[in-house]
């Protein structure tokens, strides 16, 4: 949580609370605004306060003891955060078209990455198109270009990466975050990207001149009030923006593909488009 407003994952944790007027004003605004800025947790919300109407149109009966006991335990395991997760963020219908014959390449493998990480998404588009999680543990093998360290986290990834001799890094200017382009269409400009920034590192503040697709690979990132995790995905539209801060611990790895490069504001405006 900031000093004012939760994340998005806090909010889920207080939605029953602020549905039985249980929470102190200090909680009660900053979920408010939180809510005003997040148009994801809007709809969830939504959700979450029409469940108890449709329940009581597909089951009219009083529900008897058992059932009721049922249901306050889900709601505790809920509010202690015993309940498994996945990404909370999650792509527009529109990018799923990248799996479709002729589709987007750079869109496409951000989409399989997410779906290695979603069970729901698997569950409605195409599964077999998964790149599933794994090989967490640094593999001991050579660093990329940069001394990077911690690459071990990618080694799900790289069958479907090229050569790390390949990727070009820039480092200066990025406040220890750093930057590869992977590959680029020479049709578009369009990039393929990965961003690692250590944790507690905020990106410099920048615009974009054209849309940013991103997926975390792993760790965690906060962006303006959505809180992001392995496998959440955060489309940002041209003009918008933004300086993501890793979580604390951790560094955290992201897919970036990038349309127009991104622009840096204040001095590191010398360094003209990145990505």
């Amino acid at each position: 949580m900031t000093l004012f407003m939760p994340t998005c994952a806090e909010v889920v944790d207080l939605l029953t609370e602020y549905e039985e007027g249980a929470l102190g004003p200090f909680n009660w605004l900053g979920l408010k605004l939180h809510l005003s800025l997040c148009p994801p947790c809007r709809a969830f919300l939504d959700s979450f306060e029409r469940t108890p109407e449709l329940l009581r149109k597909l089951w009219p009966e009083a529900p008897v003891v058992a059932a009721e006991r049922a249901l306050g335990g889900a709601l505790a395991a809920l509010r202690e955060g015993r309940v498994p997760r996945g990404p909370v963020h999650h792509p527009e219908d529109e990018a799923w078209k990248a799996l479709e014959p002729g589709g987007d390449a750079f869109t496409a493998l951000l989409l399989r990455v997410h779906l290695g990480h979603c069970e729901d998404c698997r569950s409605r588009h195409a599964a077999d198109e998964a790149i599933l999680p794994g090989g967490a543990t640094p593999s001991g093998g050579a660093t990329p270009p940069g001394g990077v360290t911690g690459a071990g986290t990618l080694d799900f990834l790289r069958p479907h990466l090229p050569p790390e001799h390949h990727w070009r890094w820039t480092r200066r200017g990025l406040g220890g975050a750093q930057v590869a382009q992977l590959l680029r269409n020479p049709a578009t400009g369009v990039t393929l990207n990965l961003a690692r920034m250590p944790g507690g590192m905020s990106m410099p503040f920048h615009g974009h001149g054209g849309l940013e697709l991103s997926l975390v690979v792993s760790g965690t990132l906060q962006d303006g009030p959505a809180h992001l995790g392995p496998g959440d995905w955060l489309a940002c539209g041209p003009g918008r923006q933004h300086g993501p801060t890793a979580g604390p611990g951790a560094e955290c790895w992201s897919l970036l593909r990038i349309e127009g490069g991104i622009r840096f504001t204040g001095w590191r405006r010398i360094l003209g488009a990145v990505g």
